[in-house]
């Protein structure tokens, strides 16, 4: 085990960061137009955080008594909605400009990212407001016949069962409303597993 001699604000920094979405310091300082190189001494311990204090707090949603002091509650964990799923299965992705949180799984890596079932595309499967959780992205062939998200290679990503084509190094995602027709003979990227389902 590797013995953390941060100071406390520098991780409760990281901690907060973490629960707020994002899996390393980079992604949190592009997305807030921070300066990577000081973000990360904060985090690291190796600058002091009481003059960014309360911009960090803001916009990681935690207060900066709790960011300096550790007084108050810590942040809930939350992982990131990546998408929401509709017709056909198909995952839309969120860019609105905001990272939105879900509620995490218990002991979910940190990888973990969801997408949200809208509309009846995948009744009786999955209802409306249905949270699908995944987190690791597999060879196709290690999910054949299953559920799973998948991405195709013109980066269009779905929630089907995946199925052998009928060409060469293809897969047929087979829809689970058995109302909707099936896409056959694609070429897929990568296929992940559904960890955790959180139902309406």
């Amino acid at each position: 085990m590797v013995f953390d001699d941060r100071p406390d604000e520098a991780k409760r920094l990281e901690q907060a960061r973490i629960a707020r979405g994002f899996s390393d310091a980079k992604s949190a300082a592009k997305f807030f137009g921070w300066n990577y190189y000081t973000y990360v001494q904060h985090e690291n311990g190796t600058r002091g955080i009481s003059r960014a204090a309360e911009k960090y707090a803001s916009a990681f949603r935690v207060s900066p008594g709790w960011l300096l002091t550790g007084e108050g509650s810590s942040p809930r964990r939350g992982v990131p909605l990546k998408g929401k799923v509709g017709a056909g299965a198909e995952v839309e992705a969120i860019d609105n400009g905001d990272v939105e949180i879900v509620e995490a799984p218990s002991r979910a890596p940190l990888e973990t990212v969801a997408v949200r079932v809208t509309g009846d595309s995948m009744f009786p499967a999955y209802e409306d407001g249905t949270l699908l959780y995944y987190s690791r992205q597999m060879p196709p062939d290690a999910m054949i016949n299953k559920r799973c998200i998948t991405e195709l290679d013109d980066g269009r990503i779905f929630v089907k069962v995946l199925r052998q084509g009928s060409e060469p190094n293809t897969w047929t995602l087979q829809s689970l409303n058995p109302h909707i027709a099936d896409i056959p003979n694609q070429f897929v990227r990568w296929a992940a597993p559904i960890d955790w389902i959180k139902p309406v």
